[in-house]
Order: C-alpha cells, then sequence, then structure tokens
C-alpha cells in the first residue's frame, strides 16, 4: 500500500540538495503514522554528539512501547553514500546503539533502519547476533567497511516502503504478543 499523501508530501518538500534536517520532518511524519500517538506507542528523536566533533550531533528516531525502545531510525543527508568514510561512520553509529537497544528491547528481534535521505539500510538483533555483519577493515588495504549497497533500498519506492512496512508489521505484531 503506497504511502499516504500527507506523507509523500513532506518528502516532496525537500530541496535538492538535502541536509539531514531536511529529512527530519518527513521522518517524523511517517513513523507517528506508522506508530500512532493515541497508542502505547511513542516516537522520540534523539539528538547524539558525534565522537570526534561534539558540536556535530547525529540523530536517531526511537521508537517506544511505554518505556521500552522497540525500533531505531537512523538519519543521514543522501550525500553520505557517496564516500566510504561517511557510510563506515553511520555503521559504526548505529551498531553503537544496537546493544542497548537488544537489551532494553522486550521483543525477540530488534530492528533499527540507517536512513540516508531516503536510502535505507535495514539491521536486525537476534540472539545477540547483528545482521548485516560487520565488514572488518583491514590494516594496510582499503576496506569498504559499509558498502553503499546495503543502502539500497529506496523508502520513495515499492521495494524500500514494502520492507520498511514489513519491520514496522512485524514489530507491531510482536508488540501486540506481550
Amino acid at each position: 500500500m503506497p504511502w499516504l499523501p500527507e506523507v509523500l508530501r513532506q518528502f516532496e518538500q525537500i530541496p535538492p540538495t538535502p541536509s539531514e534536517t531536511d529529512f527530519h520532518a518527513p521522518y517524523n511524519k511517517l513513523l507517528n503514522l506508522l506508530f500512532p500517538p493515541d497508542t502505547e506507542f511513542t516516537v522520540v528523536p534523539q539528538y547524539f554528539p558525534g565522537p570526534s566533533e561534539p558540536v556535530n550531533f547525529f540523530v536517531l528516531y526511537e521508537v517506544f512501547l511505554e518505556d521500552k525502545p522497540v525500533f531505531i531510525l537512523q538519519l543521514k543527508p543522501p550525500g553520505h553514500l557517496r564516500y566510504a568514510s561517511t557510510r563506515e561512520a553511520a555503521d559504526k553509529q548505529i551498531r553503537s546503539r544496537l546493544p542497548d537497544l537488544y537489551a532494553d528491547c522486550p521483543l525477540p528481534v530488534s530492528h533499527a533502519v540507517s536512513a540516508m535521505g531516503t536510502q535505507l539500510c535495514f539491521y536486525k538483533v537476534c540472539n545477540r547476533v547483528i545482521v548485516p555483519r560487520s565488514i572488518p577493515a583491514h590494516p594496510d588495504q582499503l576496506t569498504d567497511t559499509a558498502p553503499r549497497a546495503r543502502w539500497s533500498c529506496d523508502i520513495l519506492q515499492d521495494e524500500g516502503e514494502q520492507r520498511f512496512q514489513a519491520v514496522v508489521d512485524e514489530i507491531k505484531q510482536c508488540c501486540a504478543a506481550l
């Protein structure tokens, strides 16, 4: 089922050369549509200082069921797809949050998504194993530890929408069974 026009309008308002903040409203609208505020779910934007530059924040949206986290969405600008270093940084950031999500999440599988613009990389933790698997850097050779192909789904295309919706549906079904 295609996204509602209200969600698509938010994405259509993004300028041609967007920054990360240009994606806050569209993803906020989408997450609040999928996890409505009149339910036990709450969507909370979180701002974390970057590891090397404290003035450089990164944004995560966390979805809570009551007081327990059940989903994370990380936002990055689409320009970060271009460079291996920025993809690696995004991958490290979301992986650094996954142990906390897994520890507090009441569900058997913890889900997270890294969004670079509208391109999505899906993560999950099951039995303490993170998928996709981490690619270790080689000490003397260039290694793409976060290949661009991992962000292959576009949330505005059918496949991306269906994969994102499937994750949300799984989370909701597991929450309903608690």
